[in-house]
Parts: structure tokens; C-alpha cells; sequence
């Protein structure tokens, strides 16, 4: 009873509120070590009251966050690729991208280029959601380019393309390559995720 009361306070995670998905059992497994800690009797001043390293975060939630945060960095080079503000659009993806998607994003930026086409803005990024298996996975999300817009260099707005007007699934594997993860190809979402 003293533990639900102690979860109660210094966790409201705990107390009727529900996490995102995908994020609900480390938020309150969190929020149980916390609460144990705090409403512990111990003295503060007793060394054997002091709480023990756990041990680290679960292997597949660390690489599902990693690949999350390489996915929103590889959007982050396709935006600045497309924008003509780089002079060296395979710079962006270093570290980043396989040396395929690497070659196909800098195709699309020397085309935009030659046909005097730069995007201006950003496209809105959501429902990220990271599958892995051993060494490789997948990453989808929902993207919605309405406002990442293409223009000509006289100022002109190009319409977007129909496909482009409403949210749209992408879905990309990733590789892990020698201990670090890599945006691969991309892969037709078909009709398994919807936005």
C-alpha cells in the first residue's frame, strides 16, 4: 500500500495516465525504480541504503532510439540536399545513409539542380516507428510534404504532385554496418501502413 502511495506521488505516470505506445512498460519501470527509491526508510547517511546500479537500458529499445534519431538526421540531409544550399550533397550522408541511398538522394539533387528547382520548407515528420531483427530492421513514418514545396529561381511555386498534397507512408530498411546504423533503400510501403 505504502509503495501504490509512493508511485502515486513521485510518479503520475502510475496513476491512471497512459505513456505513448511503444514507450508504456520502460516509462513504468522507470517510475517503479523511482518510487522504490524514494519511499525507501533507509538513512541517507547509511552507505548500505544507497541504491545499486541497475543494470543498463534493454539493447533493442537503445538500438530502436538510435535508429529513430538516424532517421530524423537522414531528413534532415534529404531537406538540406534539396534545398541547393550545399555544394557537396554527398557530404550529408555520410555516416548517415548506405552509399546506394546516398547515390539516389545526390541524383535527386543534381536533377532539382540542372532544372533550376530548389524545396523550400520541410516536410512534417510523424508516426516514426523502428522494427529491428539482429543486424538489420526497418524504419517507417508518415510524411506529409504539403508544405515542402518546390520553386523555381524566379520565385516560382511549383504545384505538388497529388501524392504529395495528403500524408504518405515511407518505409526504409536499415543496416547495421560495422556497429553503426545506416538508412538503406527504400522499400514500397504497399498497403500495410496507413497515414
Amino acid at each position: 500500500m505504502l509503495l501504490l502511495s509512493c508511485l502515486d506521488r513521485y510518479c503520475p505516470c502510475m496513476n491512471g495516465s497512459r505513456p505513448r505506445a511503444g514507450r508504456r512498460f520502460l516509462v513504468g519501470l522507470a517510475c517503479a525504480s523511482l518510487s522504490a527509491a524514494a519511499c525507501s526508510g533507509g538513512d541517507e547517511n547509511d552507505p548500505a541504503s544507497t541504491p545499486t546500479p541497475t543494470a543498463s537500458a534493454d539493447p533493442a529499445a537503445s538500438a530502436e532510439a538510435q535508429i529513430e534519431e538516424l532517421f530524423r538526421d537522414y531528413w534532415d540531409a534529404v531537406i538540406q540536399a534539396q534545398s541547393g544550399q550545399s555544394d557537396d550533397p554527398a557530404a550529408l550522408f555520410e555516416g548517415i545513409a548506405t552509399e546506394e541511398t546516398t547515390e539516389l538522394n545526390v541524383g535527386t539533387a543534381r536533377r532539382y539542380a540542372q532544372e533550376g528547382i530548389t524545396r523550400v520548407g520541410e516536410p512534417v515528420i510523424s508516426d516514426v516507428t523502428v522494427q529491428v531483427v539482429s543486424t538489420s530492421g526497418v524504419v517507417s513514418a508518415c510524411i506529409d510534404e504539403s508544405e515542402w514545396l518546390a520553386q523555381l529561381t524566379d520565385g516560382t511555386t511549383l504545384p505538388p504532385p497529388e501524392e504529395q498534397l495528403t500524408p504518405h507512408p515511407v518505409v526504409f530498411e536499415v543496416i547495421d554496418s560495422d556497429g553503426s546504423w545506416l538508412i538503406g533503400e527504400p522499400i514500397e510501403p504497399g498497403g500495410t501502413i496507413t497515414c
